[in-house]
Formats: C-alpha cells, sequence, structure tokens
C-alpha cells in the first residue's frame, strides 16, 4: 500500500476503503477501550472540510475521529494517526476480528478497558485511599494473570490487595491469583497485613464466597464486592449468597455379575495396564491405561471402543482377547508415556486404584467412588475420588498428571461439598457397613512430585486448619513402577535436594 501524501485526503480515504473491504468483521479499537464493529449504517467514513472523517456507533458508544494519516499497515491491522477533540493528537486501529492475532490485541484492549473501569470503582468505593499500583500485566514470576486487573490502595500505614473479576466465567480462576497477589504484598507491607478485597460482577460471587469461608482466619481479612454493568459496586456479606449447588449422584448399588464373568474380569485384571473401576451405579469400567473398552452392566458386556455391542454369554471370551491385545498393543509402544496419550488421567487413575495402600496405607481400597457429585460450578480437569479410611473417615483423592495452578483451589472445591453432604448424612449409602466418623474429610492432593505448581506451597498456606491436607508426590516414571517419592502435610515446602533425587524415579 502506498501511503497518503499529507494533504490528500481521497488517497487516505481509498486506503482505508480497500483496508476495510478485505476484513470480515471490521472494527476500529482504541488504547483502553473495547472494540467497536463496523456495520453497515452504523458507521461513516467520508471526506468532509477536506479531511477523511470516520463516525462509529453502537448501542452504547459513539466515536467521531478525523483521521489525518496511515501509521502501520499489517495483516488485519491499520494503525492511524488521528485527531480528537479540539485537535488532540491520538491513534485509532481498524482491524479484523476474523483474524487469530487481532482477536488478541482486542482481548488486551478489553482488559485495559477493564482496569480502567476497575480503577474507576476502587476510588469510588475508597475515597482517601491512594491507588498506587494497578495492572494488568502478565507476571510469570509471581505467577499472576492478565485476566485478573489487581490492585494495591495505600492509606497511611495500610494497604488493601483488590483484585477485580472481569466476568462471571473467569470467577473459577479468581481467588488462585488473588490469593498469590495478596502474598506479593505481604512480603512488601511494612505494617499490618493487607486486606484483600475481591471484585466480582453481579450475576457471581457465590462460588468465592463458599471458597473464602474455608480460609485461614489469621491469614486474611476478605471483603466481597459486586458491581453492575454501569460501574456501581456495594459490599456484600459472603454468608448471604446462598449454598452450594450440587447433589449426589445416583445411589450406590453393588455390582451385580456372574461366576463366570467374575473369574473372567480376574484374569483380564492381570494384563499389563488393564484396570477395572466399579462404579455407583453397579456398573464397571474395564480400560487400559485409561482408556475405557469395555463395560459390564446388568450382568452384561459390552466390548468396544466407541460402538458398543453387547456380547452372548457365549461370546465373553472376546473380552478377554481384545483386552490382551489392547494390553499387547500399549506395551509394544516402546514408550509407556506416548501410549494412549489422550487419556493420562484416567491412566493416572486406574494406577492409583490399583496402588492404593502407596498412597496412604490406613485408606480402604473398596469401596472407592469417582463421579460422586455434580456440580457445574467450573470446567474440571482433575478426577475426584471418594473414599474411607479404616476408622471411617472420609477422604477425597484429587488426581493430577499436569502442572495445574489452580490444583489447590479447584480440590478445595470439592472438599467443602463432600463436607457439606456428609453433614446431612447424604453420604452413608455409599458406605454400606462402615460408620462413618464426623470429623471432616481428609485431603489428599496426588501427582507426579515434579507436576505440584511452585505456588501450591503458598496458596496451601490460606487454607483452614480445619482441612487436613496431604500432598502425595509419585515418581515420575509412574506408568511402569508406581514410587510414593514426596509427602507433604499442609503448606510444608519439598527441601530442595530431596526434589533433585525424585527427578530420574
Amino acid at each position: 500500500m502506498i501511503k497518503a501524501k499529507p494533504g490528500d485526503p481521497a488517497l487516505l480515504l481509498r486506503q482505508i476503503q480497500d483496508f476495510l473491504a478485505e476484513c470480515r468483521r471490521p472494527a476500529v479499537l482504541e488504547y483502553g477501550e473495547q472494540p467497536v464493529s463496523l456495520l453497515e449504517h452504523r458507521y461513516s467514513l467520508e471526506i468532509r472540510s477536506g479531511r477523511v472523517g470516520l463516525e462509529v456507533w453502537d448501542e452504547e458508544r459513539c466515536i467521531a475521529r478525523r483521521i489525518s494519516a496511515i501509521e502501520r499497515l499489517s495483516s488485519g491491522m491499520l494503525d492511524c494517526q488521528v485527531e480528537r477533540f479540539a485537535g488532540k493528537p491520538g491513534k485509532l486501529t481498524l482491524l479484523d476480528l476474523d483474524r487469530p492475532h487481532t482477536i488478541r490485541r482486542s482481548a488486551l484492549a478489553g482488559r485495559h478497558h477493564f482496569a480502567e473501569k476497575f480503577r474507576r470503582i476502587l476510588y469510588r468505593q475508597f475515597p482517601g485511599w491512594c491507588v498506587s499500583q494497578l495492572s494488568t500485566g502478565l507476571d510469570l514470576q509471581r505467577s499472576l494473570s492478565s485476566v485478573f486487573p489487581r490492585a494495591r490502595l495505600e492509606r497511611a500505614d495500610q494497604i488493601i490487595a483488590a483484585v477485580a473479576c472481569p466476568a462471571p466465567p473467569d470467577e473459577a480462576a479468581l481467588l488462585t491469583y488473588a490469593l498469590l497477589w495478596h502474598n506479593h504484598l505481604c512480603h512488601h507491607a511494612e505494617g499490618a497485613r493487607p486486606q484483600l478485597c475481591l471484585f466480582l460482577p453481579e450475576e457471581s460471587g457465590t462460588l468465592t464466597a463458599q471458597r473464602l469461608r474455608w480460609l485461614a482466619p489469621d491469614m486474611l481479612h476478605y471483603r466481597l464486592f459486586l458491581f453492575n454493568e454501569h460501574g456501581s459496586a456495594g459490599e456484600v456479606d459472603p454468608r448471604d449468597l446462598g449454598n452450594l449447588e450440587t447433589s449426589v449422584s445416583a445411589r450406590y448399588a453393588v455390582p451385580e455379575i456372574s461366576s463366570h464373568i467374575r473369574e473372567l474380569l480376574d484374569r483380564i485384571q492381570s494384563l499389563e495396564g488393564v484396570g477395572i473401576c466399579a462404579e455407583g451405579n453397579g456398573g464397571l469400567s474395564i480400560s487400559c491405561r485409561g482408556l475405557e473398552f469395555a463395560r459390564v452392566e446388568n450382568g452384561l458386556i459390552q466390548l468396544g471402543l466407541q460402538d458398543r455391542r453387547v456380547l452372548d454369554p457365549s461370546q465373553n471370551v472376546e473380552l478377554e482377547q481384545f483386552a490382551a491385545q489392547i494390553s499387547a498393543l500399549c506395551a509394544s509402544s516402546g514408550n509407556a508415556q506416548s501410549a494412549m496419550p489422550a487419556y493420562p488421567e484416567r491412566w493416572f487413575e486406574s494406577i492409583v486404584r490399583s496402588h492404593l495402600s502407596l498412597i496412604d496405607a490406613d485408606l480402604l481400597v473398596q469401596p472407592l467412588h469417582g463421579q460422586v457429585l455434580s456440580f457445574a460450578a467450573i470446567d474440571r480437569d482433575l478426577i475426584d475420588l471418594l473414599g474411607v479410611t479404616s476408622s471411617g473417615r472420609l477422604a477425597v483423592l484429587e488426581l493430577k498428571v499436569s502442572e495445574d495452578i489452580h490444583l489447590p483451589i479447584q480440590a478445595l472445591d470439592y472438599w467443602m461439598r463432600i463436607r457439606w453432604h456428609a453433614e446431612r448424612n447424604e453420604l452413608a449409602h455409599l458406605f454400606p457397613g462402615i460408620e462413618l466418623d464426623q470429623r471432616p474429610p481428609k485431603l489428599l492432593l496426588i501427582a507426579p512430585a515434579f507436576s505440584f505448581h511452585p505456588a501450591t506451597d503458598t496458596l496451601m498456606r490460606y487454607f483452614s486448619p480445619a482441612i487436613l491436607v496431604e500432598r502425595v508426590g509419585v515418581n515420575t516414571a509412574w506408568q511402569k513402577e508406581l514410587k510414593v517419592v514426596l509427602r507433604l502435610r499442609g503448606s510444608e515446602t519439598p527441601i530442595s535436594h530431596q526434589m533433585s533425587n525424585y527427578r530420574n524415579l
């Protein structure tokens, strides 16, 4: 594109029109603002009084600018110099929202826009305080997200650590980063510990309120605020935001299978990588390295990876043949970690189930339930198991193969729901013949030792002392042979030379 010469508005207009003609979803973006789509009949681009004028409007905003020059053209983006009101210079970007890299630019602008909204909320909510720091930048060193704007407010020797959630779907991740921000400011506070003030959209807040109840009061003084679309915020009592939305799965049923099928299952369970898991509905799941290839329901075998067929009793031997084939296929890969790579958590679960006494010698091997609760508060990629100790104390097992900064808080979600149901005696049917202990459940976080995120220690320091939590780290080569190489209670920190010894296990 040939840049228009100063004083050549016709060429400048044609260049802009040519760019917009190539855009599938044209929009205009100014720094710190949300993009505005250039919809037909909702914008004008023309020469007025010898200058190129752009006007664009939607239900909320109207933008009027004079474009004086094109500063830079790249794929899907056109950066322009503009004149704002009273002739003040500025910049404006025309972009195609259908292109991935422009979506990133748009998202960044949206974050800056929300951060400025957050700044205004803080000034209204805390008059007389100084907002000494407000950032949306990604901070890898301190594991801070760019999604949630964070601020430091000061007044005399008092400090507030404030964090805001831009939208309800982001609430699940808010508390993790808020606690890390609070911890960072604590290390730089000379006086009293900072308050933690959380700001969330008015449609949300219940999940965060429930989590806050299980944090240590001596570690954290928190306040919760809800804001509306106009930026008006008000403080709320977390106790007023309702109860947990959760339900217990269908009543537990003991699997009913014939002696012939039981003998068959005993044989295939000895195959490498093959595991059998009893489910609460009376069914059995049969898998190899976490990949389910058969089920037993209502006394019948269903075989197949995708389209399953029910086997006649005379065909049950096919299950053993299929299991042997898939086990051999996995074993022949030469690299245990590359076999069935899409199902690592399920594979990990099957190994943990078959080595439960290594994880915790006090746990009963059976019953051990998966998918006990159903709740839609967040998207979870953890494996949740519910077991019981020899003394009748419930135990929540959270399994994770890869590093996840949200593991402690997501584990807290499941733990507090289990405790809520246990207090109402809604879990006794899952453990027939066992008198359940009334103490709060035990919480076990189980993962490869090097997969615990470095921030885990910090996050767990905020947990209430009422939560008995233990981290169980296993060896890196757990696919070949499971070994427990790390065991920490609460927020204990592993000794560095110990961790170096685990790398090759």
